[in-house]
């Protein structure tokens, strides 16, 4: 079998559009890590000091920087991390997802400096007050930026396929009555290929129950 080879990635700025800085200037140090998230989990508030990249090899990975501006990459994706930037990497999925980083850097330079004093300083996360609450925070979580179907909702959920008519009234009814979620085809709310979306207010939520 001949050789192939594929650019994964060619950039001189990092995933925000920022430009690269200069390489540093003493003896080079070159490292490479294999991150892994479990479904859920999510690093500390950090920074980088020096230029690095990374593949995703297994998931979906979700990076969060402290203004709220985000992306996220899934397997066989490549890109360059932003540089002095405080941000944070985040696992929304119920997989677990596997990371290979690549750092320039040189002897005796911290590569990575955490930031707790900036996780202390955001706002708090919002919590729910009844249980109702609580059904609309999980279906907003599952939902996220996608636009589903009820069948496949549930599933993201994590939930057994419940009645039509108990899903609706327990989760689907309120979420859409406090204006959180709202239907791709509003004008056939009984179209059998409905499926549902997060709102404007919806996405505020979302990405304050996921800082």
């Amino acid at each position: 079998m001949p050789i192939k080879t594929t650019e994964l990635l060619c950039s001189s700025r990092s995933w925000d559009g920022a430009e690269l800085p200069l390489y540093p200037l003493k003896k080079p140090e070159l490292k490479v890590c294999r991150i892994a998230f479990s479904p859920g989990a999510k690093t500390g508030w950090h920074h980088h000091n020096v230029i690095n990249f990374g593949i995703v090899q297994q998931g979906e990975l979700t990076i969060v920087c402290q203004d709220g501006n985000e992306r996220t990459f899934t397997q066989g994706e490549a890109f360059v991390e932003v540089i002095g930037t405080i941000h944070r990497g985040e696992n929304r999925t119920r997989k677990p997802v596997i990371l290979d980083m690549f750092y320039v850097s040189s002897e005796g330079l911290e590569i990575t400096t955490q930031d707790s004093s900036t996780a202390k300083s955001l706002t708090p996360r919002p919590q729910p007050k009844d249980r109702e609450e609580t059904r609309v925070f999980k279906l907003i979580l599952a939902l996220g930026k996608q636009k589903l179907p009820r069948r496949q909702l549930v599933a993201e959920m994590g939930m057994r396929q419940k009645s039509r008519h108990t899903f609706s009234n327990n989760y689907l009814r309120p979420a859409y009555e406090q204006g959180y979620i709202d239907f791709v085809f509003p004008n056939s709310p009984n179209k059998p290929a409905q499926s549902y979306c997060l709102t404007s207010k919806g996405l505020q939520l979302y990405k304050s129950l996921t800082r």
